[in-house]
């Protein structure tokens, strides 16, 4: 039997964890804590988005550079998401701690 696999995405790979966190942030406390959920939502934004940074980076180098833009664009458009993706998921973690603790710092 053949397994059809989706290709694994390192975005795909952490929107599924970062959502659950940051659903159990905004259960866990009603208190007013929205710098901290703020925070998260944007990184869960920047998690799930930063492989579009791979598709920028193609499109710039190939109008700059042409048929070798293709392979720079990809290379630099996967270290700009790669590192998008590595901040958003910072962002997500600091977030929702933030959120958590917010009633205590009160």
């Amino acid at each position: 039997m053949i397994s059809k696999r989706l290709p694994a995405s390192p975005a795909l790979a952490l929107a599924l964890p970062l959502t659950l966190t940051l659903g159990l942030a905004l259960h866990a406390s009603p208190a007013p804590a929205a710098d901290g959920v703020d925070r998260a939502v944007d990184g869960a934004r920047d998690t799930v988005t930063s492989p579009g940074k791979i598709v920028e980076g193609i499109e710039q180098d190939t109008r700059e550079h042409g048929a070798v833009g293709v392979v720079t664009g990809s290379l630099k458009g996967g270290a700009r998401a790669a590192g998008q993706a590595v901040k958003g998921a910072a962002d997500v973690g600091v977030g929702v701690v933030e959120a958590i603790t917010e009633p205590l710092r009160d």
